[in-house]
């Protein structure tokens, strides 16, 4: 979305395009425009029945939003804020929750697509400290719902009747403190700013499977060979166990033929 001033004369802007803005600080007219306007196009373009982002609903509040920014053009917005929610499980029983939630989230049509919605969600995450599992989305659209499947494999929900989306993750007791949250939102960051580094885990994770089948051949030709040594092995033992104990050992069946013979003469010659 694009204004006739700079976004950053109204609001602070860093490095990255990123501006964090709380509820309780001052307003100006040009960021109530910017907050008015990308707050209609997010209700637009989620079809929603009313504007639920706007300077009157998002200022003297405990609310946060994420802006992504470049020169005069509004990228994207994110707005989060804790809510006190009633949840019921799958044997009904309802759990009260004060879980910081997803309020609203736009990326703007003309730059959808382009890693811009990743980099706003993995700000905020790294920002605040949290895992993405842990945060309640309010109303999520099917993009939303696709985006948190495609990169973080959350999609297994029970629906409520307040329309909140709490995902089965977030009531897992193995809860991860704030430096293993903190390292987590690091990588994905240091993931964001750096394609490189995602390629190349890629093209790691694409070698590993090559490299399996050829392991598992080389284990099934092994067990294919002893199988067929003990098969030889117990067939020969059958052979051995269907003959004669003297016929094993053909000198010594024929060394007791002989004397065998031998002992019936000496009788014959006795007589």
């Amino acid at each position: 979305m694009q204004f006739n001033f700079y976004l950053s004369k109204c609001m602070t802007v860093n490095e990255n395009g990123m501006t964090i803005l709380n509820g309780n600080q001052k307003r100006n007219p040009q960021l109530d425009d910017v907050i008015t306007v990308m707050g209609e196009a997010s209700a637009l373009a989620q079809n929603l029945k009313q504007v639920i982002t706007s300077p009157i609903r998002f200022f003297q509040t405990d609310q946060k939003m994420y802006i992504k920014s470049e020169g005069k053009l509004c990228l994207g917005i994110l707005k989060i804020g804790r809510k006190n929610l009633f949840h019921r499980d799958l044997n009904g029983v309802i759990k009260e929750i004060q879980p910081i939630c997803v309020l609203d989230f736009y990326v703007h049509e003309s730059v959808q697509r382009k890693g811009i919605g990743k980099e706003l969600f993995e700000e905020m995450l790294r920002q605040e400290t949290l895992r993405p599992e842990k945060l309640g989305y309010d109303r999520p659209s099917p993009k939303l719902l696709g985006f948190l499947k495609k990169y973080y494999n959350l999609q297994s929900y029970i629906p409520q009747n307040n329309n909140y989306v709490i995902y089965s993750q977030y009531f897992f007791d193995n809860k991860p403190t704030n430096a293993s949250q903190q390292q987590f939102a690091q990588q994905n960051h240091q993931q964001s700013q750096n394609p490189q580094l995602v390629n190349q885990q890629v093209q790691q994770q694409r070698v590993q499977p090559q490299q399996t089948p050829q392991k598992m051949d080389q284990l099934d030709q092994m067990m294919q060979q002893m199988s067929l040594e003990s098969k030889q092995q117990y067939q020969s033992y059958q052979k051995t166990k269907a003959q004669p104990p003297w016929a094993t050992d053909q000198k010594q069946y024929q060394n007791m033929y002989q004397t065998t013979t031998g002992m019936m003469s000496a009788q014959i010659h006795k007589r």
